[in-house]
């Protein structure tokens, strides 16, 4: 935290230095490293096609369509980054989504495999939603992981403790620019990419009371209802919600999620410790 302690004194902001300490959050960095050529089997990849166990049943929409491979993620290297201690130790994490349109929850599914011996490269036998939607195969690149943290971002700053939020934004991009560059592609934790700071209640909403959200803050007494009237447990739940990944859009890959947009992956903190990734939400954000 050395680094951070000279950074909050450059920008002038010991007088929020509480603040920010108290809402940092501690992330994983998902960086391309090189392109993948299939040879090792297990490896965290993004784009391209999965490594899977026998009997592996490539997941489809409501349709019956299949849908398309975003990532996997070998926990045995990524769990090494996770200072929050809430990945799985071992065995692999798959991401599929399907039409990103609309932008709210996108058809998807989050499959964990707890042993990742004996993987085989399985390719469809026709095209994934996605490759079909933008004409094209999406291009694999091996990815390593990389611990760091946040503070809030601009959608998430409360800025009534602000007296200068251009020292905080700017003490905000040197911790960003510091640990991303054009080689990162994501990441598992942190702060959302996004307008406002309502992701997680929109999670919540989803998976907790199966309600679309409509963005108003009155939505969430939908939540507290579903909770049994507990108002305390939704505020919980809200806090407890982590994103589980985050991917950019990227030229390289071929990934475009609107105008240069992010997905972002959710689950509830409780069943990713449990290991239960059956109820999950996927988003988009493009400004």
């Amino acid at each position: 935290m050395k680094e951070l302690e000279e950074l909050i004194k450059k920008y002038e902001l010991e007088e929020v230095k509480d603040y920010i300490y108290e809402n940092i959050k501690n992330i994983i960095y998902l960086n391309l490293t090189e392109k993948d050529n299939y040879k090792f089997k297990g490896v965290s990849r993004v784009g391209g096609y999965p490594d899977v166990p026998e009997n592996f049943q490539w997941p489809k929409n409501a349709e019956g369509k299949l849908l398309t491979f975003i990532a996997q993620l070998n926990l045995k290297e990524i769990s090494f980054c996770d200072e929050n201690a809430l990945l799985p130790r071992k065995g692999m994490i798959y991401f599929f989504m399907g039409i990103d349109e609309p932008a709210y929850d996108i058809e998807h599914k989050v499959i964990y495999i707890e042993e990742n011996e004996k993987l085989n490269l399985m390719k469809p036998e026709k095209p994934t939603v996605l490759e079909e939607e933008h004409e094209q195969t999406f291009t694999p690149y091996k990815v390593n992981g990389r611990n760091s943290i946040e503070i809030p971002n601009y959608a998430y700053v409360d800025y009534d403790i602000l007296e200068d939020s251009d020292a905080f934004f700017s003490l905000e991009e040197d911790i960003r620019f510091e640990n991303t560059g054009d080689n990162c592609v994501g990441k598992v934790y942190g702060y959302p990419e996004r307008q406002h700071d309502d992701a997680e209640l929109e999670a919540a909403l989803k998976i907790i009371a199966k309600h679309q959200y409509n963005y108003r803050e009155s939505e969430k007494e939908i939540l507290i209802k579903a909770l049994g009237g507990n108002k305390e447990k939704a505020e919980q739940e809200i806090h407890d919600m982590v994103m589980l990944l985050e991917i950019d859009s990227n030229d390289k890959i071929g990934f475009s999620w609107w105008d240069s947009g992010v997905i972002h992956f959710f689950i509830r903190k409780e069943d990713l410790k449990n290991k239960n990734f059956d109820n999950t939400y996927l988003s988009l954000y493009s400004s």
